[in-house]
Formats: structure tokens, C-alpha cells, sequence
């Protein structure tokens, strides 16, 4: 089942064809129909246009979701960095307490007292 496709406005003149739209774009492959939701105004969008006169509220999406993934990629860095910040402490730490160990003539390796999985609960 095929959709039809629906004929351009006809006050309208096509750029390419130099025609008035109503005679030209149902046939043009640029005529093309966009449902969603408009970036600019979140209006629900569900029209048939020229792909060209598209162009500017797609870059506004396209804008605005680059710039959204950009953030969601600084926020997991920030993680990421605060996660090694912990990690090194703690290996800084048993080091310390493995020198420490190693000076007091006792080769047995360190014990945390606040780890969780040593069995003592």
C-alpha cells in the first residue's frame, strides 16, 4: 500500500524547476514528509515540504542534540575522573601500609580495617 503523495502549495514557485510547486514537487524526490517534534517550539510536526526549506530546523535538532551528548559526555568524564581520584587514593594507601608493614619486619600483606568484604560481618 502506498502513501500519496501530497501536491506542494501552489503559491509557492519550486527553485529548481522554476514552476509553481503544485505542478512539480509530489513528483521530486526532495519532497518529503517530516513527523516529530519541532526543537524550536516542541510542537508536534507531521508535513510534507521541500527537504531544502527542512534543512534549518534539522540543523536546530541536530544543534541541540550535539550539544546534549557533549554534556552527557562531560558529566561520565567527571565520574570517571572522580572514580580514579578513589582508586588511586586506596592504592596509595596500601602501599603505605605495605611499606609501613615491610618496615616493621612483618612481610604479612595489609589489612583495611573499613573493607566491607573481609569477612568480618
Amino acid at each position: 500500500m502506498t502513501q500519496q503523495v501530497p501536491r506542494g502549495p501552489d503559491h509557492l514557485f519550486c527553485p529548481f524547476w522554476r514552476m509553481r510547486q503544485s505542478k512539480v514537487c509530489h513528483t521530486c524526490p526532495l519532497w518529503v514528509q517530516v513527523r516529530g517534534t519541532n526543537p524550536q517550539t516542541g510542537q508536534e510536526v507531521d508535513q510534507w515540504q521541500c527537504s531544502l526549506s527542512w534543512l534549518p530546523m534539522l540543523l536546530i535538532e541536530c544543534a541541540q542534540q550535539s550539544r546534549q551528548t557533549g554534556a552527557a559526555v562531560e558529566s561520565f568524564r567527571n565520574q570517571m575522573v572522580n572514580q580514579r581520584e578513589v582508586a588511586a587514593a586506596m592504592v596509595d594507601e596500601i602501599a603505605r601500609r605495605a611499606i609501613a608493614a615491610r618496615a616493621r619486619g612483618n612481610g604479612a600483606p595489609p589489612v583495611l580495617e573499613d573493607d566491607p568484604d573481609d569477612g568480618s560481618r
